[in-house]
């Protein structure tokens, strides 16, 4: 048996102990040492060099289809287990509980096993699954999708996917062929379905960070149309999403000749697979209808950021995400308007924000209503580099850009555009109080070049995306594109079986 380390400090490695698949040991070195999310990897010595830890092909299908033995559930709330990447390499994964159960895990295999049997003996006329964030909304595209297709194409076989806890399943009250997270019926439409449909990752119609077993080989591998939050640029897409990928969407919707371009230029598609149709979500707005509503609020929208994922609160507390987004919290709820103030962010911002730091404030949660209704009423939205920055443009609303970090930004995240020349809105990553006084200036109207220059970034504006993303599904050959696939996934098993 060989003897795992792990990289504590640069440079410095800790010894765990032998390694065996044994969970009584396992449980023993992975309780007495201290992790940190998501993923440690785990080395061996060979000679003075630490190498990544190589497992042999019984190790790594054991963990790739029983990993779950494995888990090791703290108090609060985190998960802990060995997990087999696809190099064969052995990560610590220490990450949220996602709340998968052994009673789901028991459905899940019954579900699998009936759906191929389905799949084999009736493989046309499959479903298709729509969903949005963690299978936890129904706000943005995939519900505007959902919604044209329970009224126009009400007899075509399309599900939506929701938890049961979720704040937004009452929207979906009187709509037809809503599937519950979590349930038999879910676990046997992933497998039996030939589409997803969202704005999101397959991983976000199963459980999150549950990466081993067949289910969710299926899941990952599963063709997709991804719908988008809103128009790239300000945030690049993970390697997931380049062209040539496994794992990329089969179509990628983009809004306009400027964003298709991003897809083809730099992530590798043809034309044909960045269709300009326009995002479903804006589907839910009536422009005309929108300029003539009382706009009576300041938004302040930070997006999140990925190295912050799982971390404990005191570290959170002490980031620079935290201390600047205070800061400039303290600065706006000093501003001299009419306008309400609302601070809408990650669950964890809001937590570590005490009353002290919200006078003349309002904080809003899903409680208060969808971001997407809250959206008709503001009249000027602070934000970094949030997709709802050109939802805000679409809806002819004025934004003020504040990018404390954009040099982690960049280096950790990136932009398809330059960060120093913003196509619209206001800079105020110097002041934010001259930000936000230039926007009242202007009446917290767009300037002229910037209605001018809309049309650029949007080539449509009369609520018919989801019609047209219709069309682009109709059309999309997936008997060639499960063919592709299973090349693929052939080849890369044959891969994994040659690797020493």
């Amino acid at each position: 048996m060989k003897t795992m380390y792990v990289e504590k400090y640069s440079g410095t490695f800790v010894k765990l102990g032998r390694f065996s698949l044994s969970r009584k040991k396992l449980y023993k070195i992975l309780r007495n040492n201290d992790w940190n999310p998501v993923y440690t990897k785990v080395y061996e010595k060979k000679g003075n060099d630490f190498l990544p830890f190589r497992l042999n092909l019984i190790q790594f299908f054991q963990l790739f289809f029983f990993s779950h033995v494995y888990q090791i559930k703290s108090p609060d709330r985190m998960v802990l287990y060995p997990f087999a990447t696809r190099s064969r390499n052995l990560v610590i994964s220490y990450r949220s509980d996602n709340g998968m159960t052994k009673s789901k895990r028991f459905r899940q295999f019954w579900a699998y096993f009936l759906a191929t049997i389905m799949n084999t003996m009736f493989p046309m006329n499959r479903p298709m699954i729509v969903y949005e964030k963690l299978s936890d909304r129904a706000q943005e595209s995939g519900y505007a999708y959902f919604k044209y297709m329970n009224k126009y194409h009400a007899k075509e076989p399309v599900y939506f996917l929701i938890k049961l806890d979720s704040p937004d399943i009452d929207k979906l009250y009187g709509l037809k062929n809503i599937v519950v997270h979590g349930s038999f019926k879910h676990f046997y439409l992933l497998i039996r379905s030939k589409l997803f449909i969202s704005s999101e990752t397959p991983g976000h119609a199963y459980f999150w960070r549950e990466n081993m077993g067949l289910t969710a080989n299926v899941v990952r591998t599963k063709p997709y149309v991804f719908l988008q939050h809103g128009v790239l640029g300000f945030k690049k897409l993970d390697n997931l999403f380049y062209g040539d990928r496994l794992t990329a969407p089969v179509r990628l919707i983009t809004s306009s000749q400027f964003e298709q371009d991003i897809v083809t230029k730099q992530l590798g598609y043809d034309a044909s697979r960045a269709p300009i149709t326009g995002l479903a979500r804006w589907d839910l707005i009536d422009l005309p209808k929108e300029r003539m509503n009382v706009r009576d609020k300041i938004l302040f929208f930070y997006t999140w950021r990925p190295w912050l994922d799982d971390v404990d609160d005191e570290t959170f507390v002490q980031s620079e995400y935290f201390l600047a987004i205070k800061k400039s919290i303290k600065q706006i709820s000093k501003l001299s308007s009419d306008k309400k103030i609302i601070v809408m962010m990650h669950p964890k911002m809001h937590a570590a924000l005490n009353s002290s730091d919200m006078l003349n404030i309002k904080l809003w949660t899903d409680n208060d209503g969808p971001l997407n209704e809250l959206m008709s009423s503001v009249a000027l939205l602070v934000t970094d580099y949030s997709s709802l920055s050109w939802e805000a443009y679409y809806r002819e609303i004025p934004v003020v850009f504040k990018m404390f970090d954009k040099e982690r930004y960049e280096k950790e995240v990136d932009s398809y555009i330059n960060l120093d020349e913003l196509p619209f809105g206001i800079n105020g990553s110097g002041d934010l109080s001259f930000a936000l006084a230039k926007a009242e200036e202007q009446n917290f109207h767009l300037r002229p070049e910037e209605l001018l220059n809309k049309s650029k970034y949007f080539a449509y504006e009369d609520q018919g995306a989801s019609e047209r993303i219709h069309e682009v599904v109709q059309n999309i050959d997936l008997k060639s594109i499960n063919r592709d696939k299973r090349r693929s996934m052939i080849q890369a098993i044959l891969r994994l079986i040659r690797s020493k």
